[in-house]
């Protein structure tokens, strides 16, 4: 067993309150709830050593968790994000990383994921605060979809700025051989450390604007190191389409 999630604190923010699915975490995915998919799918990182956690404001999400010997830890109701919910979750696990992944996205390709966390951990990302997973992209679709963020970087991985909007913007236009971009995955590896400061930062001016969290750090002077990857996209369950959509894939990946 590899232990490349020693010292790592894999937190899995789940909210019940959500204003677009009310009770997304317990909704119904193929016969247990949403928030214990997103679980499962993690599987493979116990694998490698890490202790996965659920931070929830929720008795019905810890009791939930608990039918199905999914580790939950209760959690501020006056959380406004789920970067500072992780960060209490991580208080006292005495670890040197904290790594935020959504609670809504059962088919994440945890490949990225680990790969994230052995460059982190390297000395090639010493210098960086805070890691994250971008997938190379063409689809015109996604590029021009403000829901789907985008992500520019220097070549050593370092973001330069993350956006809505339809970046790198293409001044000649779009060719016929379509457009290359790096669309943005919901992952985040924080140092601790790194994490602590964030949380004592107020909003930003283009976090406000683009409702982008990653806005603060940078506007405050952190670093965000990338890992590129060309495996699939993931999504996530937002709406009750959304949620159809994920039964169905579900379905079809777990038929027989």
């Amino acid at each position: 067993m590899s232990d490349i999630f020693n010292n790592v604190c894999v937190v899995v923010p789940a909210r019940l309150g959500s204003t677009r699915l009310p009770q997304k975490p317990l909704m119904d995915l193929c016969g247990k709830p949403m928030i214990v998919r997103v679980c499962e799918n993690l599987e493979p990182l116990k694998k490698l050593g890490a202790n996965i956690v659920v931070a929830t404001d929720s008795d019905k999400i810890i009791s939930e968790c608990d039918k199905f010997c999914v580790n939950a830890k209760m959690t501020g109701s006056y959380h406004t994000c789920g970067t500072s919910r992780c960060f209490e979750a991580s208080l006292g696990s005495g670890c040197e990383f904290v790594l935020n992944i959504q609670g809504d996205e059962p088919f994440l390709d945890v490949g990225p994921i680990v790969k994230l966390v052995e460059e982190f951990k390297s000395s090639r990302c010493s210098g960086f605060d805070i890691g994250t997973v971008a997938i190379r992209s063409s689809s015109l679709k996604d590029y021009k979809d403000p829901n789907k963020v985008k992500v520019t970087c220097d070549k050593n991985g370092k973001a330069l700025y993350f956006s809505r909007a339809t970046i790198p913007y293409y001044r000649e236009g779009i060719d016929q051989s379509g457009c290359e971009f790096l669309l943005h995955q919901g992952v985040y590896l924080y140092r601790y450390t790194a994490l602590e400061r964030f949380c004592d930062l107020s909003m930003s001016s283009l976090e406000e604007k683009e409702k982008l969290e990653q806005l603060r750090a940078m506007e405050d002077g952190m670093s965000i190191y990338v890992h590129i990857s060309e495996a699939e996209p993931s999504f996530g369950i937002d709406t009750l389409e959304d949620l159809e959509l994920a039964r169905k894939i579900y379905a079809a990946r777990h038929k027989g």
